[in-house]
């Protein structure tokens, strides 16, 4: 049904098991460390198997039960991702529900990088189909297709009767992360959907954001001015060192689909297709108190998304912002991760290919 290749050696899967060592950064006021922890699902000590993709300097970490969430990237022993076995609150699939989508999906959330279809946002029911927190996605058991060291397949079909594929590929000269997406629809009547990707990373104050110009809006729908915008005094693309502090904002109608994140250590820089994702969704978090972090979350997240506000599948459909796919259509995506050494020169393009170019 699907076909893709991959420009990558072959070879076996590695699975680590959730009480097995791995490592992940960590964040503290003077950098970014690697620290080693017992990854555990949940009180029950049930274990959960990781799969492990590397290529040169760049490791993966993937969780299949968690929608294919890669839960560690690391590029030449330095961590990029924000994973953090928080210490509460208790894993929802283990433990009672707690009647809410959005705290049950946070009750498991722990950083890293999780696809959101079909669903993005807020729960809904659409067409007589409830649609939780971010999409189930992100929280189904997905079958492994393929694997090898640099390449991983996995599928799974959504309660819509799409069919998601996702595909995580090593590649090299740049190396770098491809994500491709394909949905299909098998049913016999047009489906609609939404999608992001939630990549969340870590940073340090004082780091920068780089973004093509873009209208920039808060979470209460405040036009708040062009990027780079400021809220609260502090500018947008500079990691802000207050504390606590938590943010959600929305760029929108990006003129390019690209943005960085230039770190103290090693960047990251994504790239995308305004096309599928025209939108950004902009979420920080520097120690913010209560539910459901406690204080434990430090991390910038920039996700490339179709939609804005993140009010879910329903109302992307009343802003005429949701896809449709007809009976046996298919949508593909590309979304690049390329990390690269520090500069104090801004970038000002990414390409899929990853290509970065700097300003002089």
């Amino acid at each position: 049904m699907f076909d893709y290749k991959c420009n990558g050696a072959v070879g076996g899967l590695v699975r680590l098991g959730r009480n097995q060592t791995h490592f992940f950064g960590g964040f503290s006021g003077h950098g970014l460390n690697a620290i080693s922890f017992t990854h555990e699902s949940s009180q029950s000590g049930q274990e959960t198997s990781l799969i492990a993709l590397s290529l040169k300097g760049l490791l993966l970490h993937v969780d299949e039960t968690l929608g294919g969430e890669i839960t560690q990237i690391e590029f030449d022993g330095i961590e990029l991702l924000a994973y953090q076995e928080w210490i509460k609150p208790n894993n929802a699939r283990e433990n009672n529900a707690l009647s809410q989508a959005r705290k049950d999906w946070l009750t498991n959330y722990r950083g890293g990088w999780q696809l959101l279809v079909p669903n993005a946002g807020s729960e809904c029911e659409v067409d007589g189909v409830f649609h939780p927190f971010h999409g189930e996605w992100s929280r189904t058991h997905v079958s492994i297709v393929e694997h090898s060291d640099v390449l991983l397949r996995m599928r799974a079909t959504v309660q819509t009767s799409i069919v998601v594929e996702r595909v995580i590929c090593l590649e090299s000269d740049p190396e770098r992360i491809k994500l491709t997406t394909t949905l299909k629809n098998e049913s016999d009547e047009p489906t609609s959907f939404i999608w992001g990707e939630h990549p969340a990373f870590l940073a340090l104050p004082g780091d920068r954001i780089d973004m093509p110009t873009a209208s920039v809006t808060n979470s209460d729908g405040v036009s708040v001015g062009n990027w780079p915008a400021s809220s609260n005094a502090n500018s947008l693309d500079v990691v802000s060192a207050e504390a606590p502090y938590e943010s959600v904002h929305y760029v929108t109608n990006v003129s390019s689909g690209w943005a960085a994140l230039r770190r103290t250590e090693v960047g990251v820089a994504l790239a995308w297709d305004t096309r599928d994702f025209p939108h950004v969704w902009l979420w920080r978090e520097n120690g913010s108190p209560g539910f459901p972090f406690f204080g434990q979350a430090s991390l910038v997240a920039i996700e490339p998304a179709s939609t804005w506000p993140g009010m879910g599948l329903n109302e992307a459909r009343k802003r005429g912002q949701a896809f449709t796919l007809l009976p046996s259509e298919t949508r593909s995506t590309v979304v690049t991760m390329v990390p690269f050494s520090e500069t104090k020169f801004p970038v000002c393009n990414v390409t899929v290919g990853g290509q970065i170019d700097f300003a002089s």
